[in-house]
């Protein structure tokens, strides 16, 4: 792909951890060939998925550098190689270089009205209905042109929602910068920290170099509503074992109340049925099947009329509170600062819990702390049905419905 071989630097000087590798090659297959013209022949630098230099043929130094701070990631004689930085998160680079020990260029990184890519992976929904928001803000700081390559299941979504923004798979040609935005828990090159020490539209704000927190993006509905009579959804899957409610019969007992009140409840999961780690979820019997793999504006079209959304710490919670709907969110596994904000957010803080805001231990481990014991899941098992209904109460008085 590169005209010359990859030398990569990097100014944390961690040691690189196996599992990273592919992914930083990754950037570079997704960013394709140095981009732009320094006016001296045969160099060439830009700043997609990092700071980049193409340099020559020649006797060259070449100094990259945290202009902020002073830090060194390069500072060296080289020739005929592509430099490129180890980091991909926002860094304000400086980018220096010497022919013949003359110094020839210098250039100072600054994203206002640049090209701007950004491309995401195919991840979890709710980091990212999370980080979206940080894109519009990214072209209002920068007054910025911003491509971006979403996940296939957010294409229409985003067409839909963030105008000014071009939708496409291909980076464009004269790039200035470009970003992988995701919530990523593998610093320190992907990003600084990991993830999980702070809320996940922060993760977007590190990786873009933003400060302020971004203006939510809100999901209006697309359709006319179909369902007459009033209705919540619910969803009871997640992304793991560890994300479920799993007190005995907890489900049904919230469904049945749901219905005392007048509800229609359907149940609008990916899935019916689950089985994990010994441990079957299936949709509450009293739910109406809504479940499938359905398109998200179809979701969005279904939520945003419903009175509010009873859910876990997983995606569906994040697109109903993107809908502008209240959320009932039931979570044992996470700290509040591991979702959004939410009056009606429901734990036991009597019993073990928050084990995926702790880095010490690998939350997705079944249980880490309890694992084998009697004490296995107790940050879910002990959530108790009253504990919800409560939250259904106080959230109907406060809405007046």
């Amino acid at each position: 792909m590169h005209k010359y071989p990859i030398f990569y630097f990097s100014i944390r000087k961690d040691e690189i951890e196996p599992e990273q590798v592919n992914r930083l090659l990754n950037f570079e297959q997704a960013v394709g060939d140095v981009k732009l013209q320094t006016g001296i022949e045969g160099l060439y630098i830009d700043f997609n998925g990092g700071a980049r230099v193409e340099v020559p043929a020649g006797n060259w130094h070449i100094k990259i550098s945290d202009f902020d701070t002073g830090m060194v990631g390069f500072d060296g004689d080289i020739s005929e190689q592509i430099l490129v930085s180890l980091e991909k998160y926002y860094i304000h680079w400086y980018v220096e270089a010497w022919l013949d020990g003359k110094k020839v260029f210098e250039h100072l990184m600054d994203l206002h009205n640049k090209d701007i890519y950004i491309f995401m992976v195919d991840g979890v929904l709710g980091d990212t209905i999370s980080v979206l928001p940080y894109i519009n803000a990214l072209k209002a700081e920068y007054n910025a042109n911003i491509t971006l390559y979403p996940p296939n299941s957010f294409k229409d979504l985003c067409k839909e929602y963030m105008s000014g923004i071009t939708i496409q798979e291909k980076i464009p040609s004269g790039c200035y910068a470009s970003f992988c935005l995701a919530v990523f828990d593998l610093p320190p090159y992907l990003i600084p920290d990991d993830s999980r020490h702070w809320p996940p539209y922060k993760s977007a704000q590190v990786i873009l170099g933003l400060y302020e927190k971004a203006p939510e993006i809100h999901y209006y509905p697309t359709a006319p509503r179909e369902i007459k009579e009033k209705y919540v959804c619910i969803g009871v899957q997640a992304s793991g074992i560890m994300k479920r409610w799993l007190y005995p019969d907890g489900w049904d007992i919230v469904v049945e109340y749901l219905k005392s009140l007048g509800y229609r409840v359907l149940c609008i999961d990916g899935g019916h049925t689950v089985i994990e780690n010994g441990i079957e979820i299936s949709m509450p019997a009293g739910a109406e099947d809504f479940t499938g793999m359905r398109p998200l504006m179809e979701r969005v079209n279904l939520l945003a009329y419903a009175d509010f959304f009873i859910g876990l710490g997983s995606g569906l919670s994040w697109l109903a509170n993107a809908c502008g709907i209240p959320v009932v969110l039931i979570s044992g596994f996470s700290l509040p600062m591991g979702e959004f904000e939410t009056p009606y957010r429901v734990t036991n803080q009597l019993v073990c819990h928050g084990c995926y805001n702790d880095i010490r231990v690998n939350w997705k481990d079944i249980c880490p702390y309890h694992k084998g014991t009697d004490r296995e899941f107790e940050c879910s098992k002990s959530i108790t049905p009253l504990q919800v209904v409560q939250a259904v109460d106080r959230l109907i008085e406060d809405k007046g419905l």
